[in-house]
């Protein structure tokens, strides 16, 4: 039967010159451009404006197809592109109540992805039954301005290929950056330790996962038992992080801010440092074992000094 190579909209290259699967939706990018007309669009640098847009739309009667172009927008974060989680997640927001400046956001996250159609997620393949565990977690701090409730972001890998991520809102509102630090922690603590299991299952040797956080206070945290005056509120089911860093089933250590590729999941960031983590994640644009590529070259975008969200 041969390697599978299209699988549920997922187009699957084996590139065994340089060892490497790569994961792209380049065809299903193509046919939701043609669907919602934009498949001349302008290309953006970065699916979302770090300063979005507080213009009041008028009110309108015109029905809006944003649920489906989010839901649309959704598979390709589900499948392949880590890269436009934290901008969908943001859309999600407005399944039940949108209007133009909705779906104009919607719109710019297509242009980016007009602009990165040929990008995928790479993979490189190792030898053996070993494998290294890593988690990068991380949280903005009182993100939504409406409830001020905290963003949790977190990006998995295993040797290096990033295997889970996420996006999500904390369903609490956390008192101070360390706190929300620590809840985002817990969630990230619960997919390193499934995918512990995982390795396990399959007989796979690996040193003790490791988590990378930015906060030194969440880190120790993290580390030490006992309770005081501005912690003493969190709900023992954050506390699981602590719990399995003393039971050694994972390590807890400081990532610099500019290296922490989870930042990615939690907020809209300027162009130069979402290249810079989309890298770290591995989405790249595709080439084939011949070396070949047909990559939509970003240098003309990524200079562009402003992209609004009515692009």
């Amino acid at each position: 039967m041969g390697s599978v190579k299209y699988l549920l909209g997922v187009e699957i290259l084996i590139n065994r010159p340089q060892r490497q699967i790569i994961y792209s939706q380049q065809q299903y990018v193509v046919d939701v451009l043609k669907e919602y007309h934009m498949s001349t669009c302008n290309g953006c640098a970065t699916p979302e404006a770090m300063s979005p847009s507080k213009a009041v739309q008028p009110e309108t009667s015109e029905i809006l197809p944003y649920r489906e172009l989010v839901g649309s927008l959704q598979y390709l974060v589900t499948a392949s592109r880590p890269d436009i989680a934290h901008a969908v997640r943001h859309l999600g927001k407005y399944l039940s109540n949108f209007d133009h400046t909705h779906f104009a956001e919607a719109k710019r996250v297509l242009r980016y992805v007009q602009a990165t159609k040929d990008y995928g997620l790479v993979q490189d393949v190792s030898e053996g039954t070993s494998a290294e565990l890593v988690i990068y977690s991380d949280a903005d701090y009182a993100n939504d301005p409406a409830d001020r409730r905290s963003i949790s972001g977190y990006v998995t890998m295993l040797d290096g290929n990033v295997i889970s991520y996420a996006s999500r809102k904390q369903e609490i509102n956390a008192m101070s950056t360390c706190e929300a630090e620590y809840v985002a922690m817990s969630e990230a603590a619960k997919d390193i330790l499934w995918l512990q299991g995982l390795c396990e299952e399959l007989v796979w040797s690996h040193p003790v996962p490791l988590m990378f956080g930015d906060n030194e206070g969440a880190i120790s945290l993290s580390a030490k038992p006992g309770k005081h005056s501005k912690t003493k509120h969190i709900e023992n089911k954050y506390h699981m992080v602590r719990r399995n860093v003393e039971l050694k089933r994972m390590t807890v250590t400081h990532c610099g801010t500019e290296d922490m590729v989870a930042d990615i999941m939690t907020k809209a960031l300027g162009a130069v440092k979402f290249a810079r983590f989309r890298k770290m994640m591995k989405v790249l644009p595709v080439v084939t074992a011949e070396g070949e590529t047909t990559s939509t070259s970003l240098a003309t975008v990524a200079q562009e000094p402003h992209c609004t969200d009515a692009c």
